[in-house]
């Protein structure tokens, strides 16, 4: 007879091809100076990254300012006057001095504060100042640097490299076609942004499993998922590409209300931790929301590799950016997005929706400086991770292997 533990049932199905990914994983040389420089080259150099969403420019000459930190890049992201979405390095052409000192606007031209050399929407020279002085200067040779942009549903995409080795539609593989409209009418309800002291892996995998919501949200989030049949609160659906990975969250079907919930919903729209079900088999509905199927759904969290995770529920999304600084700092910037508030019962939900994700959020970023810190000691080399972090086993992979690629 075994002396084993009776192990409970998962309700997980999973999907994708998981014969590369591992239980243990190395998390000490991770945060080396050499290790993280090879990721910057092999990595960010060479993927697509989303740096903003249309939503933010969607008029001509609108634009924004993003910054890139690992690649310490400024961008200007700007929706021309042929209205096609570009993004352009933030330097002047002339001394290299930074050209757009506002975080975003909208301008029909780009004016140097320095030598007030200007460009136009598209990127062209159109103006030096005291131009006779510089003979034989050819225009078409100063125009701004370009990065090579791509625009996916309502976000911005771009690529450093000088010659990508994707396509953006390759890049996300079968995500590409599947949300066909889902992000469109939503407005932005809140922004916010933190430094911590953390390596990107550790703060990227706070936000890609769910095995923790049960312990760390318990005072917060008590009872919004799990259940009598499902009281580890396993995935339904979890499910690794090429790339990327997704999981499926389940709601609790015995969630209670708060107080204040109710106060926030019965005269708004409701949004998290509370999970209106939408018909997911209407002909057309968008096949990444909820890509399972799944009843009593929750939301979706997709991880976007290298550093970009994105939470999808009924009526709402959010961004979430985890850009690394240097092997020991992270700048995570997180957008929420839902529906636009009809009255000023949907304002009290974006309210509380504002509130309730800022706690939530507060308590994930608890644990990575302590993790980190405990890493540098040395004496942890090697972390273990459960089917239920195989998001996480799938973002070491890639990574991984985009390292070696590149060594």
């Amino acid at each position: 007879m075994s002396n084993a533990p009776e192990l409970a049932p998962s309700i997980t199905v999973f999907k994708g091809d998981r014969s590369k990914l591992k239980s243990k994983v190395n998390l000490l040389e991770r945060i080396q100076p050499g290790y993280y420089q090879s990721e910057v080259d092999n990595i960010y150099r060479q993927s697509w990254l989303p740096v903003t969403s249309t939503k933010e420019i969607p008029k001509k000459g609108d634009f924004i300012v993003v910054d890139v930190p690992p690649l310490k890049a400024s961008l200007i992201v700007v929706r021309g006057q042929d209205n096609q979405v570009r993004a352009f390095y933030n330097i002047c052409r002339h001394r290299a001095n930074k050209l757009e000192l506002d975080e975003r606007g909208n301008k029909r031209v780009f004016t140097c504060p320095f030598h007030a050399w200007s460009f136009n929407t598209e990127g062209k020279l159109t103006g030096v100042t005291d131009e006779p002085q510089f003979p034989g200067l050819n225009r078409l040779e100063h125009d701004l640097i370009p990065v090579h942009t791509e625009v996916w549903e309502t976000f911005v995409f771009v690529n450093f490299a000088k010659a990508p080795k994707h396509s953006l539609a390759q890049w996300l593989g079968e995500m590409h076609g599947g949300y066909q409209g889902f992000f469109d009418d939503r407005e932005q309800i809140a922004h916010w942004s933190i430094e911590v002291n953390a390596n990107w892996h550790v703060t990227i995998n706070a936000f890609t499993e769910g095995y923790h919501s049960l312990f760390l949200h318990r005072a917060t989030l008590p009872d919004y998922q799990g259940g009598k049949d499902n009281p580890m609160r396993h995935r339904p659906y979890l499910e690794v590409m090429e790339h990327h990975g997704r999981y499926s969250a389940k709601a609790n079907p015995d969630h209670h209300m708060t107080p204040v919930e109710k106060l926030a919903f019965g005269a708004g729209r409701p949004l998290y931790p509370a999970f209106p079900q939408i018909d997911t088999d209407v002909p057309g509905f968008p096949t990444s929301v909820n890509p399972g199927r799944v009843s009593n759904w929750a939301f979706d969290i997709t991880e976007l590799f290298p550093c970009f995770v994105l939470i999808n529920g009924a009526n709402w999304h959010q961004c979430m950016w985890f850009w690394p600084i240097d092997e020991n700092r992270t700048l995570i910037r997180v957008i929420d997005y839902a529906y636009k508030a009809q009255g000023l019962g949907d304002r009290l939900a974006h309210a509380y929706f504002r509130v309730r994700n800022r706690e939530v959020f507060r308590e994930d970023i608890s644990t990575m400086e302590a993790i980190h810190a405990s890493l540098k000691t040395g004496v942890m080399s090697h972390v273990v991770l459960s089917q239920q972090e195989m998001l996480l086993q799938k973002h070491y992979s890639v990574a991984a292997e985009m390292v070696e690629a590149g060594a």
